[in-house]
């Protein structure tokens, strides 16, 4: 389900494109009302309504409670739900790698520094970087489903540009793709 909302933006599909702005304003804004987000957004009401609960039932957003007012009916506050997805990212150097967790609102749940590695063209250097993230997933005690995404950083020139690699996450496995 958390692959499906990754897959449709990436799709690029208007209602998607919506949500990612929705997302994107509660990550720079924090929690608002349904109200203060249609304005934000310029979209109606309705719209903003339907695009919530949506969210709401997949997971994605969290409702906050009442917020008070000084009249009238209290609005419902949403936000993100950070326990909703994860992202990791690793940090390559020449002779170590940084890696850490980040929840779906942008906060560092986990960061491991000055991890020993190092950074060779060669199949057992990726295979032992497999094995570092991994090991890192696995002590982090994160459901790996909710692991939307594993973006890489190398300092330039430390691994070869021409040998791209992606790391594939299942079942605590994890493969190395070569692309020449």
């Amino acid at each position: 389900m958390k692959q499906q909302l990754l897959k449709e933006i990436e799709l690029g599909s208007k209602n998607a494109l919506i949500k990612k702005r929705i997302i994107t304003h509660y990550i720079y804004n924090g929690s608002s009302t349904i109200t203060d987000l249609s304005k934000e957004l310029d979209l109606s009401i309705p719209t903003v309504t339907k695009f919530i609960g949506e969210m709401y039932e997949d997971g994605y957003i969290n409702d906050y409670g009442k917020l008070e007012t000084s009249g009238g009916r209290y609005p419902s506050l949403y936000g993100l739900n950070p326990e909703s997805g994860y992202f990791i990212g690793v940090d390559i150097k020449k002779f170590a790698i940084n890696i850490g967790l980040i929840n779906f609102k942008g906060d560092m749940v986990e960061l491991k520094m000055n991890i020993p590695f190092k950074s060779e063209n060669t199949s057992e250097a990726l295979d032992e970087l497999c094995r570092l993230i991994l090991q890192f997933i696995k002590n982090a005690d994160v459901d790996n489903d909710k692991i939307l995404n594993i973006n890489k950083r190398e300092e330039e020139n430390k691994i070869s540009i021409s040998l791209l690699f992606v790391i594939i996450l299942e079942l605590h496995r994890c493969w190395v793709v070569w692309i020449r």
